[in-house]
Parts: structure tokens; C-alpha cells; sequence
């Protein structure tokens, strides 16, 4: 009991299960910077993985908790990893439960065959969702060159200039049936040059 603080690491846990591999270090950023808690040291075995096969991030915290003997400082185990190492972890747990932690030489190997498969698994699904996230910036960043060009070329008609207006939206036409970005983006820069033209000439 005197060494209950520093004796036993995981006396407190908790499981963090994420979607994807990339949010298991954001988890852990989020952790270290927590100003209730000390971090003592961390374990990864994403990238250093037991032989067993099994991945997950540990960080071992001291925690101060409020007991009936006073203030103690306890520690305790955090453990971060994807639903797939977590449902491999589990099934992995259970049949060395059920074979008394001797498990059979074949059913070792499949189980590390099936790790292998769980992490591949997880690095596809990061990289589709680095892919959408990209694709939805793309969008996002090509709607609002668009804004700009249409409002710029409603600008300039307002200014009364109707040719230079026209002849912009012609190539803006083009331009946006090619999805060429850079290109609209000069076309932008090209407007509001006109546009600061326009409201000079304006002035004189």
C-alpha cells in the first residue's frame, strides 16, 4: 500500500479510440497539454509494435485524486489507438484468456497477419480521407475564385464598363469549363486591376 502512487502504472486507465491513425497524435497533444496532469513517459507501439502484433499509444500520467487519507498522486494509463487495433487487441486478449496465455504457434501467426491487415486498413482509410479533405479544399477555394471573378465582372457593369465586362466573361467561360484554378485566379487579379481602374477614371 505505501508504494500504491508509483507501484502499479495502469491502477487508473482509460481507452481513447479514434477513427483514424493520424488522430491518435492529435489525442496526444491534446493530452500533453493539460495542466491537471503530469506526463511521466510515453509508449508507442504504432510505430515500435510488439511482436505479438499488437499497436497502440500509451502515456502514463500522474494524476492527483482527492481520497478520504488526503490528496494522492496516482498513476495512470491512457491508451490511444483506432477501432481496428482496438478490436484486434480485443480479440487477441480473449484468446489468450481462453488458451491461458499460450497460444498456439499457427494462431500466433495469423494473429499477426491479421495486425498487419488492421494497420493497412487504418493507413487506407487515412489516406481517402486526406484525399476528400483535399478535394473539398480544392472545391472550396475554386468556388470562391468564382465569387470574386462574378462579382468583379458585376462591378465593372456597374462601373459602365460594358465591353471590358463582356469580354472578361467570355474568358471566364472558358476558363471554367477547362476548371482551370490558376488561370481564374490571374482572371481575378486581372478584374480587379480593371476595377481600380475604373473607380480612378471615375475620380478624375
Amino acid at each position: 500500500m505505501d508504494r500504491l502512487e508509483v507501484g502499479i502504472e495502469d491502477i487508473a486507465g482509460i481507452r481513447i479510440m479514434c477513427q483514424f491513425v493520424d488522430d491518435i497524435r492529435r489525442v496526444a497533444d491534446l493530452i500533453r497539454a493539460r495542466k491537471d496532469l503530469t506526463l511521466v513517459y510515453e509508449k508507442d507501439y504504432i510505430t515500435n509494435f510488439k511482436d505479438s502484433g499488437y499497436r497502440s499509444y500509451h502515456m502514463i500520467v500522474e494524476y492527483p485524486v482527492q481520497t478520504a487519507l488526503g490528496l494522492k498522486r496516482v498513476l495512470a494509463e491512457v491508451q490511444i489507438r483506432t477501432l481496428a487495433m482496438n478490436f484486434w487487441a480485443t480479440i487477441e486478449h480473449s484468446l489468450n484468456y481462453k488458451y491461458k496465455q499460450s497460444l498456439p504457434e499457427d494462431v500466433r501467426e495469423r494473429l499477426k497477419k491479421a495486425a498487419e491487415a488492421a494497420f493497412q486498413l487504418d493507413n487506407e482509410m487515412s489516406s481517402i480521407r486526406r484525399e476528400i479533405i483535399d478535394s473539398q479544399r480544392e472545391f472550396e477555394e475554386r468556388s470562391n475564385i468564382v465569387s470574386r471573378v462574378l462579382n468583379g465582372i458585376q462591378d465593372l457593369y456597374f462601373f459602365r464598363r460594358v465591353r471590358e465586362a463582356a469580354q472578361f466573361q467570355l474568358r471566364f467561360n472558358e476558363l471554367y469549363e477547362a476548371e482551370d484554378i490558376i488561370a481564374l485566379e490571374r482572371l481575378s487579379d486581372d478584374i480587379q486591376a480593371a476595377i481600380l481602374r475604373a473607380k480612378k477614371s471615375g475620380l478624375t
